[in-house]
Order: C-alpha cells, then sequence, then structure tokens
C-alpha cells in the first residue's frame, strides 16, 4: 500500500524553503516530493539499480555509496533526509558522517510510518489475526532506530512531531492485505476461507453500506539539530599517552 507524505509533514521536514539536501534513498518517492517542491537533492545510495533510476531527475545529484563513508566535502548540506530508513545502517558510523556533511545550523529530519492500532476495528483485526498467529501485525518498523538520534553526541537537540494519516482501504482491499500476512501462507484453503470470511463481516460491521474502512497511521518525525563541537574539538592526549623509548 503506497501512502503520499502529507505536504504539512514534508514542510515540517525540509526546515526552509529551497534546501540543499541529501537524501538517504530508499526508492525514488521523497526525491520526487522534494525536488518537486523546489529543492536541490543530493540522493545517495548503495543499490545501483535505484541510482540509475535517480540519475535523470531535474535538480538531483544521484551518489552510490552509504551514509557510513560519504564521499563529499564536510559542511555540503542544509539537511539529511532520511524516511523508512534508518535502521538499516551502522549508526555508530553513520551519525558522524551525516554530521560532518551537515552545515552549521543544519540536521537530520527522519520519519517512520508506523500504523496507529489505537482504532478500535484494527485492534479487532489484530485479535482476529492472533487467533492464528500470535505474532499477527506486530509491525517491526524500524522505528526505535530514531531513538539513537537523541542519544548522539553529534545532535544534542531533538524536535519530534507526529502527523496523522487516513488511508482509505476497500473491502477487497483489506482481504488482500490479510492475504498477504505470513500467517495466510501456513493455512489451509479452508482455514483461510474462514478467516477471510470473518475479515468481511469485520469491515460490514464496521461501515456504512457503500463505504470504506480508513486506515490510520501515524508518520513520526524527528529533527535532529546537528553539533560540530565534538568534531571539532582539539584532541587532548593524556601525559602519559606518548612513551618515547631511549
Amino acid at each position: 500500500m503506497s501512502i503520499t507524505l502529507p505536504d504539512e509533514a514534508l514542510t515540517w521536514l525540509s526546515v526552509w524553503q529551497d534546501v540543499r539536501g541529501l537524501v538517504l534513498a530508499s526508492d525514488t518517492h521523497l526525491t520526487r516530493r522534494l525536488t518537486s517542491a523546489g529543492h536541490t537533492v543530493y540522493a545517495l545510495s548503495d543499490d545501483a539499480d535505484l541510482v540509475g533510476r535517480l540519475a535523470p531527475l531535474e535538480r538531483v545529484t544521484p551518489i552510490l555509496a552509504r551514509p557510513e563513508a560519504i564521499p563529499t566535502d564536510p559542511l555540503q548540506f542544509e539537511v539529511v533526509f532520511a524516511h523508512q530508513c534508518l535502521h538499516r545502517y551502522d549508526l555508530d558510523h553513520a551519525l558522524p558522517q551525516l554530521a560532518r556533511v551537515l552545515r552549521a545550523g543544519g540536521c537530520v529530519s527522519a520519519s517512520y510510518l508506523v500504523r496507529d492500532d489505537s482504532v478500535p476495528w484494527v485492534r479487532r483485526l489484530a485479535a482476529l489475526l492472533r487467533r492464528y498467529d500470535p505474532m499477527a501485525m506486530k509491525g517491526d518498523y524500524g522505528h526505535q532506530s530514531l531513538d539513537a538520534l537523541s542519544r548522539s553526541k553529534y545532535f544534542p537537540e531533538v524536535e519530534r512531531r507526529a502527523f496523522r494519516i487516513w488511508q482509505a482501504i476497500s473491502r477487497d482491499g483489506l482481504v488482500a492485505m490479510v492475504r498477504n500476512q505470513p500467517l495466510a501462507a501456513n493455512l489451509d484453503e479452508d482455514q483461510l476461507d474462514a478467516l477471510l470470511g470473518q475479515v468481511v463481516d469485520l469491515f460490514d460491521g464496521a461501515v456504512r453500506p457503500g463505504e470504506q474502512l480508513r486506515l490510520p497511521y501515524q508518520l513520526l518525525c524527528w529533527r535532529a539539530w546537528v553539533s560540530h563541537e565534538e568534531l571539532t574539538a582539539p584532541v587532548v592526549m593524556p601525559d602519559d599517552g606518548l612513551a618515547i623509548p631511549l
């Protein structure tokens, strides 16, 4: 299911107009949205096929690399954008690199889209699926990696916002979503038919005829502001740190 990031969230993550930004790219969507908003984007990925798809885009400079070793000069970017991807990297090595390439006053704008299971019909659906698989709908989105930003000495100040997104879903769409759950592969035909019948009943009981359900998500957004003090502080050797044998 493809979900478009709200304009309000994109504006908050971009901070300013006409930004010179670095995108940690996992697809072309965020890069396209940023360039459409007037920003100049350098898109970094270690996927050669993705870099090839990014290359023809206007106002985009693709870079074949990983954020643990960014092949650019320091202080090149005002914002680094990372959507749904921080958990894929070795942040102990990547965060110092992101700090190095950010200009003074810049930030890492990181975001994760996670399903909001607080809505009653979603809770009922989760309970139904967990009768077949206790781990059903317990999504591991990777958003716990955001905590690494607040612990990093390179990003001492962090701002947080959450945006609610409602995604319309039809009866057929809900059935298809359940069919794509890993538990479906472990059910025989009769079990799967019974489950899907209960899903249809749940859908019909939650909406008026002819309407669709709305699947709720939270877009978790963080802006982590860079500090270069750790990168520029002088190295102080202990008194016994240098020994010259005679």
